[in-house]
């Protein structure tokens, strides 16, 4: 039988405003043990105005070509799993507005383990509040209990990542706005991570002009070749003849380090 609910009123009002605030920040959002680090420390943040409780596991997650995770089943896990080698305290933790929790991880390394990255997402479950439990008992459905994940990773006597960029064209999204598609692959036992950036120079000009820019992208070892969409910063145009350079560099423990760098020709119309 399915249900009709009529919001109305201040109390409804309240209740979404509330719930669809940002609630917990993180920090780091991935970690990655090397062979001499043995712990790690997560830090969380109640960023909300009411009490949050959040209990803490494990999720084994699969890198999409495009971007994202797919969940794995049990009986798609890997031998790259991470979760069973990390300990974790506490494992669920409640939090005052404003309050801060240390979640510590404890690496336990197995004998002869095969060289490459390891990897496992902590998994932080929101628990119901008191103020869900209000809207349930008066007939609103509201799905708002938030989950969030950050990668773990343990990397075995690997190097930096061979990686190069294999094409970009630009392309008019649904929206009518332009946007760059680059084909990026990655070989190596690591994952690479850092920031794509995408650079415009006119025919006739000498100047480079930053057109667009995308922090913290992962390609992990699952993946061979990744597809990244850049949306093109505001106020800035691709257009006629010129060049594109698009750009690699690499952030946190590759921070320094230019990852990939290639640049095209392209002649577009006005």
């Amino acid at each position: 039988m399915k249900k009709i609910f009529v919001f109305t009123g201040l109390l409804v009002a309240g209740l979404l405003s509330n719930l669809v605030q940002a609630s917990l920040m993180i920090s780091p959002t991935r970690v990655v043990f090397d062979e001499r680090q043995r712990t790690a420390k997560v830090f969380l943040i109640n960023n909300s105005q009411e009490e949050k409780t959040y209990r803490l596991g494990w999720k084994e997650k699969q890198a999409l070509a495009a971007g994202g995770y797919r969940d794995l089943a049990a009986d798609e896990v890997g031998p790259w799993q991470l979760s069973h080698m990390v300990r974790m305290t506490p494992k669920q933790v409640h939090l005052g507005p404003g309050e801060r929790q240390v979640v510590k991880l404890a690496l336990r390394r197995k004998k002869d383990m095969t060289h490459g990255e390891y990897r496992s997402h902590l998994f932080f479950q929101a628990l119901p509040t008191e103020q869900h439990r209000v809207s349930q008992a008066i007939g609103i459905n509201l799905n708002m209990i938030l989950s969030y994940s950050i990668p773990i990773m343990y990397r075995k006597q690997t190097s930096i990542p061979t990686v190069t960029i294999g094409g970009a064209h630009l392309k008019l999204n649904s929206a009518g706005q332009q946007v760059i598609h680059v084909d990026i692959s990655r070989q190596g036992y690591a994952s690479a991570f850092g920031k794509i950036q995408a650079y415009w120079k006119a025919h006739n000009s000498e100047q480079w002009h930053r057109v667009s820019v995308a922090n913290n992208f992962a390609i992990y070892p699952e993946v061979a070749k990744a597809n990244i969409e850049l949306n093109i910063l505001s106020g800035k145009k691709i257009a006629g003849r010129g060049q594109l350079k698009v750009t690699y560099d690499g952030q946190e423990e590759y921070a320094g380090k230019t990852l990939a760098q290639r640049i095209f020709a392209l002649t577009l119309s006005q």
